[in-house]
């Protein structure tokens, strides 16, 4: 029986272990630090939560999405990726050349997020986000009102092929505008995505959807952000999951490749088509069209990417690398701010939070409205990151873990991490039940970008989720039908069933 019995469980510990084990013995050939025992273990706790967590959603069958899978796993991209690769020093104003980080702040920082996540699980898994959680209450866009949503994801198609500023109705607007030209057509479009992996659109529908896709990706190349495209490929990721049930590898492995090859010519992107703003920060101009700018950010990739490659020494490559690896990293800023809390900057108590009791209020309404980045610029001033007079230029998020830390030290990681689990799990229960209806889940698709964005603060998080929900509920109106079901449907494995 014992010998049995180890047959069956020794595929599925090689299952749970095999691919985290492997993972990390591929950043131990390939790293540029030395690791100590109590690192790698940090991170080998790490890496194996995600897994096993989507491991665990894939064997359930329940109709939602892996949430805790995916926001797990960008804790560990951010903190465990950095650990091997990333040279530990922070850049400061006194130090041009950066401040060395010790090795013991870089265990605390592990040793936090270990912490953290694991406040966060607790959160989700204990239940409390159900009591607030709508109950019997489907949003839903039936089939015969769709000319609706390929209106919108025409407009959107216009509104990506032409320059709109996001300041176009001042900057009581700005999150208006900013809606109107992302959220709303992304919206259309997943709607539209899931019904075609289940074969059920037409082929009016599929040249929307090409359209949208290509003007998507090359506004975002022509404006400097690989955020936008990142958005796009993302969104369409996660909708691939909750309908097949399973990671696109292909995908996964194209999106990787995709940060990298686009992140080693964004300086010079930007050197060359932004301008200081009206509005004190730098943005794109308008001068050349889409294609042109488009077309130069792929050529300077080329040629950077060909010179790395022809190095012999691997230096030129390693340059290139770096740059795309401490964009997706907070070790080192987690550890600084380990080294200089409470000694140099005492605890906040919460005051890193106060925009939260304003966000529901429109800028529209409140022009003078605090700035929704406050707590990240008293984070980089405080921390010696930028000087004040830099603040209209460059802009630093820490994180809410950290920021946590920040306000109320490891009481603040447990406290804060887990309210945020309880955030989650409202958050999976109100948009991807069985019962939510097909326009909440897609708002639940489309909000989920933010919401694994794990290097924003709390103010960014949840500041403006709420008038997300509400201004998009508002333009499907006039083809919304809200109904309420006499029992949940039973889990298909797909997003939302859509009406017919």
């Amino acid at each position: 029986m014992k010998t049995t019995l180890l047959r069956q469980e020794f595929p599925k510990a090689i299952s749970r272990w095999g691919v985290p084990l492997a993972i990390l013995a591929f950043l131990w050939l390939t790293r540029s630090n030395e690791v100590t025992l109590a690192q790698f273990s940090l991170a080998l706790f790490l890496t194996y939560v995600p897994w096993h967590s989507y491991l665990a959603w894939k064997k359930a069958e329940e109709s939602d999405l892996p949430i805790f899978s995916m926001i797990s796993f960008m804790y560990c991209l951010y903190y465990v990726m950095p650990l091997f690769w990333e040279p530990h020093t922070i850049s400061e104003l006194n130090a041009p050349l950066g401040r060395e980080l010790s090795e013991s702040s870089v265990t605390k920082a592990m040793l936090m997020v270990v912490v953290g996540v694991s406040s966060l699980w607790l959160g989700m898994r204990i239940g409390l986000g159900r009591l607030f959680a709508p109950r019997r209450l489907s949003f839903e866009v039936p089939r015969s009102r769709w000319h609706y949503i390929r209106a919108i994801l025409v407009v959107g198609c216009l509104l990506n092929i032409y320059d709109i500023s996001p300041y176009s109705l001042g900057e009581g607007g700005r999150q208006l505008m900013n809606l109107l030209l992302a959220v709303v057509p992304m919206l259309a479009f997943a709607i539209l995505f899931r019904s075609y992996l289940r074969r059920d659109i037409t082929h009016v529908d599929r040249i929307l959807m090409l359209a949208f896709v290509v003007s998507r990706l090359v506004n975002g190349l022509s404006s400097g952000w690989l955020g936008v495209s990142m958005s796009l490929i993302l969104i369409c990721g996660v909708i691939y999951i909750a309908e097949r049930r399973r990671i696109p590898q292909i995908a996964l492995v194209l999106i990787v490749l995709f940060i990298l090859f686009f992140q080693v010519g964004k300086e010079d992107f930007r050197k060359t088509y932004w301008q200081q703003g009206s509005q004190g920060m730098t943005e794109a101009v308008t001068e050349g069209g889409k294609i042109e700018r488009a077309t130069f950010w792929v050529r300077r990739s080329f040629e950077k990417w060909g010179t790395a490659w022809d190095d012999p020494t691997g230096q030129t490559l390693k340059d290139a690398i770096i740059p795309s690896v401490s964009r997706v990293s907070l070790l080192n800023q987690t550890a600084n701010v380990i080294d200089l809390t409470p000694s140099v900057v005492p605890y906040q108590y919460g005051q890193l939070y106060s925009y939260l009791g304003v966000t529901l209020i429109p800028r529209a309404f409140w022009p003078e409205k605090p700035s929704i980045s406050e707590a990240n610029q008293f984070y980089q001033v405080a921390y010696g990151l930028t000087s004040e007079d830099q603040l209209s230029q460059v802009s630093i998020a820490v994180g809410t873990l950290t920021e946590a830390f920040i306000n109320f030290s490891w009481a603040g990681v447990v406290g804060v991490m887990f309210l945020m689990g309880v955030f989650f799990d409202l958050y999976r229960r109100a948009f991807f039940s069985p019962t939510s209806g097909s326009l909440m889940g897609a708002i639940g698709v489309v909000l989920l970008p933010q919401m694994i964005s794990i290097e924003s603060q709390m103010a960014v998080y949840l500041g403006g989720i709420i008038q997300h929900v509400l201004f998009t509920l508002l333009i499907f109106l006039p083809v919304m039908k809200l109904k309420r079901p006499a029992k949940p449907v039973a889990p298909v494995g797909a997003l939302i069933k859509v009406a017919n």
